[in-house]
């Protein structure tokens, strides 16, 4: 390598054995050529003042070179600059001589480059801001001066990344304005200050920051926060509150709207009337005149030309008829289906919510929950999302808690929408009663709404508790555990009833009785499972005995005859009972009060009885008298509405007393109130007002 450097520098030197001159530089420059650097460099220092350009240029050679002991970069970067200034003020009689010793504009522009190159090597190599803070400032005319300062900047950005605090952020962007890295700076400046003043996440740390950092981007987190602090339980008072409290918040208008959905989440008129009288402020007065209007409204959904509508209960149209599909309307609004997307329209038609979702479900307390892509969301009656789109599943509410889940775990969001339950476990079910079953490592438990472990998760199956019991399961074995975790009955049955009665049904080995709920057996497991649950009603049981049945009470009194095969509880006095395939009705003393001429019979209920003959049903009298005669095939009461009635697989209406009002000439038949009935046959429908006894409305082609 010295090799090459001394036949690079003899190429500048080419032409120093033909100088004419004799004086001092040319003994300078001959010295140089022979690597005498100690005499090369008292000639260059002692001919400075008369030849500043080509002794300031020989003594910058000297110091650049390596392989001497005066090597030195600062001063041979001192000397060029020197030859380089005073060049320019040579006469041109003197650059002749000049360019016999190689100095000239291009070889001090030469030399200038290749100090320029190893300062910077040089300084770089040092690793240390300061140091190419020194480079910068005395370099300046170094091309290589662009690339120190972006190395400076650098290095500066990650020793302010590793202490990671706004005050060294600051410091960084306030010393160096002009870095490429300052956009970072400023925006992890802006994140570690917001970070550091809220880090206990109070309300008064958010306040303080809006007053001192009003212009920050963290402005709206911080609103937001507040807004979610305020407003934890979600109740009206909290909302009205924070409206009062924080005016300019961006979240009051979302305030408004809860208290709207939550106070008139029923969506009835009174609610809403009652709403405008106590709450004269709120700001879209209008749209309560016009939910007012509308609420009064029933509209029934409907098709023409295989696009679907609503039409009201005049048979009128109310929305145009241009969708793909519709839902009934649930809290004002309904959904829609078009072009494959799923939207919302008001009862005016208006388009409230845009055909933007993959899927929507009905309005329930004032939120929707959606899916976009491939994940689910919620949003409000505005449209607003309030829940971002970022879980595979998100379950009904049940007692203000949802299940959600993320790839394969779980965890629950309460009604404000917060994560309440953190995403951990492998399975959840719906809170039922406080408590919700999760799974944990493959076995099931309970967690109050807290997201706390109450009951342990060592149960193969646990259903939801009812009046503070459950039904679990472990080794394949049924038993009930109450809140506390405490055993009710233990895990030892192969089947459990519900409890009627004060008491449940249980099974082992094909046996079963009646235990209670202090896990003593009240009824003995003496009766053969015949695969149907018993319950008690009405103070009795089916006992069921060698194929035959009688009933029992809770005493374990055997109620049955030789003559019975089947019998069903008590209903009003009198029980139905089979014999030899007959059904009719026994009372308390087995006594045969409605002879046996029945194929099947049922329960007394407001002193009638569905009964069958002939393979007809009718219904009768405790008299045995026959109120509803034998034509149809199957009858099913409608409570205080009517019967719907079938005949050769096709259905009808009868009214109250008993008269046809629609013949059996249906395929199906479903109330939608007390008066409208929807009617379908041959995948066509329709709309039958009782009180006016027409069709209000047909689709084409019924």
């Amino acid at each position: 390598m010295m090799f090459a450097r001394k036949i690079c520098f003899l190429s500048v030197l080419i032409g120093w054995s033909a100088m004419a001159t004799a004086g001092k530089l040319s003994k300078g420059f001959e010295a140089l050529k022979i690597f005498n650097y100690f005499e090369a460099k008292q000639v260059f220092e002692k001919s400075l003042k008369k030849e500043p350009a080509a002794a300031a240029y020989g003594l910058s050679v000297i110091y650049y070179r390596l392989d001497n002991p005066f090597s030195n970069i600062d001063s041979a970067y001192k000397y060029i600059i020197l030859s380089n200034q005073s060049f320019g003020l040579v006469e041109k009689k003197e650059l002749l001589s000049y360019k016999a010793f190689g100095v000239t504009e291009i070889s001090i522009d030469s030399m200038k480059g290749l100090i320029h190159s190893r300062a910077f090597e040089f300084y770089k190599s040092k690793n240390d801001i300061d140091v190419l803070n020194i480079f910068i400032k005395k370099f300046v005319t170094a091309p290589q001066c662009f690339d120190a300062i972006n190395l400076r900047n650098s290095m500066a950005f990650e020793q302010a990344k590793q202490e990671d605090t706004y005050k060294a952020y600051k410091s960084f962007i306030e010393s160096y304005p002009y870095a490429k890295e300052l956009k970072e700076a400023q925006s992890r400046y802006q994140s570690t200050l917001y970070a550091t003043l809220t880090s206990d996440n109070t309300i008064i740390e958010y306040e303080n920051f809006l007053k001192e950092y009003p212009n920050s981007p963290f402005v709206t987190e911080a609103q937001n926060k507040i807004y979610l602090l305020s407003t934890v339980h979600g109740t009206i008072k909290e909302y009205a509150e924070f409206i009062k409290k924080y005016p300019e918040n961006r979240n009051v208008e979302t305030a408004w709207h809860n208290i709207y959905g939550i106070y008139t989440s029923n969506y009835t008129t009174s609610s809403l009337i009652q709403f405008k009288k106590d709450f004269p402020d709120y700001p879209f007065s209008e749209t309560v005149n016009a939910e007012i209007e509308l609420s009064q409204k029933k509209l029934l959904p409907a098709r023409e030309g295989g696009k679907w509508g609503f039409i009201d209960t005049m048979g009128h149209t109310a929305t145009p008829f241009i969708y793909e599909w519709v839902e009934d309307f649930s809290e004002g609004l309904a959904q829609c289906g078009l072009n494959g997307k799923s939207g919302f329209i008001d009862k005016g038609g208006k388009l409230v919510i845009p055909f933007i979702y993959e899927e929507t479900n009905p309005f329930k307390n004032g939120v929707s929950i959606v899916k976009q892509g491939k994940k689910y969301g919620i949003i409000n009656k505005a449209g607003k999302l309030v829940l971002p789109f970022e879980f595979d599943e998100i379950a009904d509410f049940k007692e203000g808690m949802a299940a959600v889940s993320k790839g394969d775990k779980y965890g629950f969001i309460d009604e404000s929408l917060a994560l309440a339950v953190p995403i951990s476990f492998s399975r959840a079910g719906d809170f039922s009663e406080e408590l919700a079953s999760v799974e944990l490592g493959g076995q099931i438990g309970f967690i109050n709404k807290s997201g706390i472990i109450v009951i342990p998760c060592k149960y193969d199956w646990a259903d939801n508790f009812k009046k503070g019991m459950v039904k679990v399961k472990s080794l394949k074995k049924l038993g009930i555990i109450n809140m506390k975790g405490e055993s009710v009955l233990p895990s030892e049955y192969d089947f459990l009833g519900e409890f009627s009665e004060g008491l449940i049904m249980v099974v082992k080995d094909n046996k079963y009785g009646f235990a209670d709920k202090t896990d003593s057996l009240i009824i003995p497991m003496e009766y053969d499972f015949t695969g149907t649950p018993r319950e008690f009603k009405n103070g009795f049981a089916i006992g069921d005995k060698n194929k035959k049945s009688g009933l029992i009470d809770k005493s374990n009194k055997y109620y049955s005859s030789k003559e019975i095969d089947k019998i069903l509880p008590f209903s009003e006095n009198l029980a139905a009972a089979e014999r030899k395939n007959k059904w009719g009705y026994v009372d308390m003393k087995m006594k045969v009060q409605i002879p046996y001429s029945f194929q099947s019979a049922g329960y007394f209920l407001n002193g009638q009885a569905k009964v069958k003959k002939n393979d007809k049903v009718g219904y009768i009298n405790k008299s045995g008298k026959v109120m509803l005669d034998f034509k149809y095939d199957e009858m099913e009461e409608v409570k205080n509405r009517g019967t719907i009635v079938t005949l050769n697989e096709k259905v009808g209406f009868l009214d109250m007393n008993g008269e046809e009002i629609l013949p059996c000439d249906y395929d199906d038949i479903t109330f939608i109130n007390d008066n409208i009935i929807k009617v379908e046959r041959n995948k066509k429908f329709t709309y039958y007002s009782k009180e006016n006894e027409v069709f209000i409305w047909k689709e084409e082609g019924f």
